[in-house]
């Protein structure tokens, strides 16, 4: 075995020549200014004389001189490999390098010094000092579950507050206040004292808490607290950005959760506030929307077009006040016409922006009719088989949408003839009815019409069906191939094909067209196929289909481009036509206002007269009967994007 003595002469002979040491298994130079640690005697155990150098390392660094003692441990290392101090010989080369803020460094010698030495009595300081290196580093991930761990292992109470504090802070650098909130409602509280200081400190979290953060902590503590004290913050967040609708709902959801709250009479007195506001505007516009249920996201898109629509960037009468009363549609009729009757009555509303669904439009039209006071939908797509004079629609029609497509394939395409593949239920029969008697006006020709289930994903047999009726038309296949494998070569004799689906049936059936070698016809539709994921699904088989739509955001149109970028600002998201149809509906009550009407017979009077108002969905005009009358953005898919062609 080698003696002290040799080890240390070899040192010394190379400290001149050699410039470098091995460390774990890289070459490291001798920083500038520092010395080689000064030879050992030996005192006749390798162990002893391993403490020896551990004793000078830690006094060059409780000296502050971290460069000598990093060079000191490290010869340690390389000198005794299998030293019973190796444990702490990692400890203070991670603890130097935490130091010197080299925290990844740091970071590998404790998990050397946890795996190598899982009984050291260091292990649980290694392990702390390894989560504040991950904190350094921002790896926040991995510190949180050493520091969870330490606080579920320690005895000590003040000890376990001291590390909640701590997981705390972590998670608020994490920005999940959520979390931190969490976190801080597990310190142990044993007097009121204690427990007030949680309660302000989760305050302080709260106020500074997004929606969402709200949301999610009102989801994780629906009956309790601190659920209460988010659910009366997200009604302030709503009340001090004007949403008075939603901060009402959620102070009535507060009354009813928790009746006998403290805040219970504080809660009621805004309710009545916030009606204040609603009767202090001059003009009161009605919105009658699903703003829950399945239906709340469509109905959100509305509302959020028509806040935009009374932003002072957008209202031409900021100096009449006007202000907007929600009621939510979901449910019953009886709560719709009940809404109606609140709206008309208590609010006195000048118009009414809704209902969006058809049928709910046909139950609240004979009580606007009675009213006086015109609803203006911006979604119902039906055809009304009653006339009522103060319904009015700013929506595009499934009508509609089947003749431009018919239009300006015959008149602006020149195709003449036509098949149709449409879904099997109440949308697909429909549009195929209007198409085909609009071909059928202009002069086209329908060759052949299938239909599908509106779940299927495989068109085989609805295309076959197709080329086999066209072949019995005007159809024509090619001789029969000489090779084998060979298809035969068919020529179609329609020139369109009709698909008033939504985009991922759309780009099925077009992808499955070309299999079944039906080339060289334009595919048609409606303003389903608008989404990216036509492209997705559809690939190179969708380019060159042409469809319609009541709104499109690339539109050059200054008046589109400002709405688009003003809702992308204030939402953070893209403007759909429901959006748009909303904010036209919301204009042009504004402008019946600006022009002194103030009763909804005034109000509907007026809208009878607009012609060619320039809106965001295009140029606006009614029709006696209270119908949209517009010309609809006519759109081709085209490598990749969406173009205007019209």
């Amino acid at each position: 075995m080698t003696t002290m003595t040799s080890r240390i002469l070899i040192v010394q002979a190379g400290a001149g020549i050699l410039a470098v040491l091995l460390f774990s298994g890289t070459l490291l130079t001798t920083p500038a200014g520092a010395q080689p640690p000064p030879a050992v005697e030996p005192t006749g155990s390798p162990d002893a004389e391993a403490r020896e150098l551990l004793d000078k390392a830690v006094a060059a660094a409780g000296a502050g001189d971290l460069e000598q003692a990093q060079l000191t441990y490290q010869l340690l290392l390389t000198t005794y490999p299998q030293s019973p101090v190796k444990d702490q010989v990692y400890f203070g080369l991670a603890q130097i390098d935490q130091q010197q803020q080299n925290y990844a460094d740091a970071v590998v010698q404790y998990q050397k010094l946890i795996s190598e030495f899982p009984a050291s009595p260091l292990i649980e300081k290694a392990r702390h000092a390894l989560a504040e290196a991950y904190i350094s580093l921002g790896q926040y991930d991995s510190a949180i579950p050493i520091l969870e761990r330490e606080r579920s292992l320690s005895p000590d109470p003040a000890a376990r507050q001291t590390l909640t504090d701590r997981i705390v802070e972590v998670f608020l650098k994490k920005k999940d206040r959520v979390q931190a909130i969490n976190e801080l409602l597990k310190k142990e509280t044993s007097h009121e004292e204690e427990k007030q200081a949680v309660e302000n400190r989760v305050q302080e979290f709260l106020d500074l808490s997004s929606r969402s953060e709200l949301k999610e902590l009102i989801r994780q503590f629906p009956k309790g607290y601190p659920g209460d004290a988010a659910l009366l913050k997200l009604a302030d967040l709503y009340e001090s950005s004007k949403e008075y609708f939603e901060a009402e709902r959620e102070l009535r959801r507060f009354l009813t959760i928790y009746p006998k709250h403290r805040a219970v009479s504080k809660v009621r007195g805004r309710i009545v506030a916030i009606k204040q506001i609603y009767l202090s505007n001059q003009h009161l516009i009605g919105v009658m929307l699903p703003l829950s249920g399945r239906l709340q996201p469509f109905g959100q898109q509305v509302l959020n077009g028509i806040r935009l629509a009374l932003d002072p960037a957008s209202n031409p009468v900021p100096e009449k006040f006007v202000g907007i009363v929600v009621k939510n549609t979901e449910g019953e009729t009886t709560a719709l016409q009940t809404g109606l009757d609140e709206l008309a009555r208590e609010y006195r509303v000048s118009a009414i922006i809704g209902p969006m669904l058809s049928r709910q439009v046909a139950a609240a039209a004979p009580r606007a009719d009675s009213y006086r006071i015109p609803l203006l939908t911006p979604a119902a797509s039906q055809d009304w088989s009653k006339s009522w004079r103060y319904v009015l629609r700013n929506s595009v029609t499934n009508r509609q949408q089947a003749s431009e497509i018919a239009a300006y394939a015959v008149n602006s395409l020149h195709l003449k003839r036509f098949c149709i593949l449409h879904s099997d239920d109440g949308y697909g029969m429909e549009m195929m009815r209007f198409f085909s008697e609009e071909v059928l006006k202009l002069g086209g020709e329908i060759i052949a019409r299938a239909s599908y289930d509106p779940q299927a994903t495989d068109f085989g047999a609805q295309i076959k069906y197709l080329k086999e009726t066209d072949l019995s038309k005007y159809g024509v296949l090619g001789p029969p191939p000489q090779q084998k494998g060979e298809v035969r070569e068919y020529t179609p004799g329609f020139d369109a094909v009709f698909l008033p689906g939504d985009y991922d049936q759309a780009g099925l059936i077009a992808a499955q067209l070309a299999f079944y070698n039906i080339q060289g016809v334009t595919l048609l539709g409606t303003n389903g196929w608008d989404s990216q994921d036509l492209f997705r699904i559809g690939g190179k088989y969708i380019d060159g289909g042409i469809f319609v739509d009541g709104f499109f955001p690339g539109s050059a149109e200054p008046q589109v481009q400002s709405f688009v970028e003003r809702y992308r600002n204030r939402y953070e998201e893209e403007p759909t036509l429901l959006a748009a149809q909303a904010y036209d509906a919301v204009s042009l009550v504004l402008r019946a206002l600006q022009q002194g009407a103030v009763t909804g017979e005034a109000v509907r009077d007026f809208l009878g007269r607009i012609r060619n108002f320039s809106g965001v969905t295009g140029s606006i005009s009614y029709t006696p009967d209270g119908d949209l009358a517009k010309r609809l953005y006519v759109i081709q898919a085209k490598d990749g994007k969406f173009v205007q062609i019209n």
